[in-house]
This record gives C-alpha cells, structure tokens and sequence, in this order.
C-alpha cells in the first residue's frame, strides 16, 4: 500500500479498521505468539504471500461458514473499480481486472433448493485449511457443501494502532522479519 501522499495519507486512515494482518503470526520481536489457542485455523502459508486479492463474506462472526468468495486481481482502488466521472453515471475504469466470485447455491444442484420451512440449508459454502476438500462433521448430511481454500489463518489478527502497512517505495530502519533494513 502506498501511503507517501496525502490523498492515499487519507486513504489509509478509511481503511485502517478494516486491515488485518494476513501471515498469522506477530511481526513484533519478542512477542509472543499463543500456540494453544483453539480457535486458530491455520491455512499453511506464514509468509509465502498470496499475491491474489481474496475478497470473502462469512455468513457470521464465527467465521464457519462462507457467504461468498472472490478472488481476483484487483486492488481496492479506483483504478481496478472505476470511479463515477460526470451527473450521466459513466464510470471511468483505468484498469482492467478479472475476478471470479462463487456462493454456494452456485454448486447446487436444481432439485436440492432448501424450502424456507427447510431446517437444512441446500448448499453450504465452508472455509478450508491446509487441505482442499472440507472436513465434514456430520451435520451437512442433507447439504452440498462446497469448500474454499483459505490463503490465511482465522482469526484474523488487526493491525495495532501504530502499525503501517509495508510499501515498497519507503525507508524502514527498523529490521523486517529476516533483519533486513530498507533504506
């Protein structure tokens, strides 16, 4: 993320609360990372960097379950989305991306649309971890469920308050993770 101007100075601040870090584990010297927490899901990766952008909804907080999914090539700018250019609504795109976007209804099968006095949902879309294919604890035995490979850990972990988001272009005297300084 480039944060040298002041128009991406504020940028930043927008998006702020909602970055997290994607590697799972602490980028602080000496910190402490918490092995035995139980609700870590570990997609395998630590710092092998997914240059894809996975954009995904999950249907609550316990993140068990996947609205939908998207994994694309574009950036969150208005670069790769567009921005509104006049009153008439045309929209200017500077550059061109592609995407795909699944949700789970999109795997099932025409005779298996759930009822609304249905208890079982038709297709179930869940998050998978160092494996392809969902472990299925039973439950979904009236469900289509579709996995989706993860390229981080859950929980994801916020960035602190006095965290910047690493850009290529800037000096860091500070040592990175390998003791590597940027200037």
């Amino acid at each position: 993320m480039k944060i040298q101007s002041a128009a991406q100075q504020k940028q930043l601040q927008y998006m702020r609360p909602h970055l997290c870090q994607w590697a799972g584990d602490s980028l602080v010297p000496g910190a402490q990372i918490d092995l035995s927490d139980e609700s870590k899901r570990e997609a395998g990766r630590r710092r092998a960097a997914p240059h894809i952008k996975t954009y995904i909804r999950f249907s609550n907080e316990d993140m068990k379950t996947i609205e939908w999914a998207m994994v694309s090539s574009a950036n969150v700018s208005t670069q790769a989305w567009g921005a509104s250019t006049n009153d008439n609504g045309e929209v200017r795109i500077c550059s061109w991306e592609i995407g795909v976007v699944v949700w789970p209804d999109l795997f099932q099968n025409g005779d298996q649309t759930a009822s609304q006095d249905d208890k079982s949902p038709g297709a179930l879309m869940v998050p998978c971890f160092k494996e392809d294919t969902p472990r299925l604890s039973g439950d979904e035995k009236d469900s289509v469920v579709v996995g989706f490979r993860m390229p981080y850990d859950l929980p994801l972990t916020p960035y602190g308050a006095s965290d910047e988001p690493w850009c290529a272009t800037a000096e860091y005297e500070l040592p990175d993770w390998r003791g590597q300084s940027w200037t």
